[in-house]
């Protein structure tokens, strides 16, 4: 749980609690893994500009004092944050107890990253020594291979923080964690209504199983937030059934919610983000349906072209420029999105001027 500055006191540490569980995200590598807390405390060691290790003071218990630095220099800026009673207690009943304090800007206010134990304070020296980024350029990919061993850690804190650093990674490497942690270790999280919000990477995971009941229950639950209008997980559920089972998935998919002018934004929303996550993996034969049923889509729902267009422009797949270059001309309702269409439309007109590249095109179309 976060600190609070003594100011602010009269907040109920509950209601703090209770308000971090339910922190909205920010959109990660994999778009469809939502509902994870905007920064992990990897990122605030890493982005801090000094980091300590405190418990409470001798001379005032409800003040911390800085035992070890781990980041750069304390400076002795006063660390106005209050020891609570609960902190108290856990400080009494166990010396190798710590509380993790970073401070972004030299004296600056600090921010408390909670309680950690021995073997999280590890982990925490590796993260400032492997991963701060300080002009040496710590890699997207190195984050996720420091992390990846670390999905199925024994202890609860170390293993919460390895999922939600693992729910920024591409569908690529999330395809890995099938194999890097036992069902234990991620089950919780889909089966247990607290984590609600954090289901998506576990639902993404779940799809790499072979089990016909696992299957099975994708399928089921992906008709049946369909049958209900749930969209929650949504995309999660889709691009899970697309893995299980992709031509019935897709068309399931133009039939429920492309045909059907009353499909709700979010709804389509979230079935078009499971279709971009597939259609940007190297698999060939699966784009080349995922870009069929975009057709459908711009059919039924023009107003989605640009979102289309993107994913096009991206994947270099010309089939759909006539229907794009008909909606730009007619359709004047999202004129902010006109130069996602716009650039697509030039792109392909460029890619179609070298012999090669229009050979490769067209024999896609």
């Amino acid at each position: 749980m976060r600190q609070v500055h003594r100011s602010q006191q009269s907040l109920s540490f509950a209601a703090i609690a209770l308000l971090m569980a339910a922190m909205p995200a920010a959109v990660s590598a994999c778009t469809i893994c939502i509902g994870f807390p905007e920064k992990t405390d990897a990122d605030y060691l890493v982005q801090a500009d000094c980091v300590v290790l405190a418990r409470e003071s001798r001379k005032d218990p409800f003040s911390f004092a800085p035992l070890e630095t781990l980041k750069g220099h304390y400076d002795g800026t006063e660390i106005d944050l209050l020891v609570d009673s609960k902190t108290r207690r856990i400080f009494r009943a166990d010396p190798d107890r710590w509380v993790i304090l970073v401070q972004n800007t030299r004296g600056g206010p600090w921010h408390s990253l909670g309680i950690a134990s021995k073997p999280y304070v590890s982990v925490a020296r590796r993260i400032i020594l492997l991963l701060s980024d300080s002009g040496k350029g710590a890699t997207e990919q190195k984050r996720w291979e420091f992390f990846l061993p670390l999905f199925g850690h024994r202890d609860a804190r170390i293993r919460q923080l390895a999922y939600l650093e693992m729910s920024r990674a591409p569908y690529r490497v999330i395809k890995q964690l099938d194999h890097a942690a036992s069902r234990d270790d991620w089950m919780p999280m889909l089966n247990d209504r607290r984590y609600l919000q954090w289901r998506s990477l576990a639902i993404l995971i779940l799809a790499q199983s072979e089990k016909p009941q696992d299957k099975e229950r994708i399928l089921e639950a992906f008709h049946s937030a369909h049958r209900f209008g749930l969209t929650t997980t949504l995309a999660a559920w889709a691009a899970a059934a697309i893995e299980v089972d992709c031509g019935s998935t897709i068309r399931f998919i133009e039939d429920k919610y492309f045909r059907r002018a009353n499909s709700s934004a979010e709804e389509l929303d979230a079935v078009i983000t499971a279709l971009s996550m597939h259609g940007s993996q190297q698999d060939a034969e699966r784009q080349d349906l995922i870009v069929a049923s975009y057709r459908v889509l711009l059919g039924h729902h023009p107003q989605r072209a640009p979102q289309v267009a993107d994913d096009l422009y991206a994947w270099k797949r010309s089939e759909l420029v006539d229907v794009l270059a008909s909606i730009r001309e007619r359709d004047l309702s999202f004129a902010a999105g006109k130069h996602s269409i716009t650039r697509y439309l030039r792109a392909v007109e460029s890619l179609e001027e070298s012999p090669l590249a229009s050979e490769k095109l067209h024999e896609r179309r």
